[in-house]
């Protein structure tokens, strides 16, 4: 027979695995927004530095 402790314990580290996954996945996000954002950032200021004729 299996210890009734065996099980939760199981359980606690599959939520600290996934919490894991999901605090990785917002960070790489977060990561591809502010690339994203900083390139856009760059092209609207050569367009505002750019000299007219």
């Amino acid at each position: 027979m299996t210890r009734p402790g065996r099980a939760r314990s199981g359980q606690a580290m599959v939520e600290y695995v996934i919490t894991a996954g999901m605090l990785i996945l917002c960070v790489a996000i977060l990561a591809v927004f502010l690339y994203t954002f900083n390139q856009y950032g760059d092209r609207v200021f050569e367009l505002v530095a750019d000299d007219w004729p």
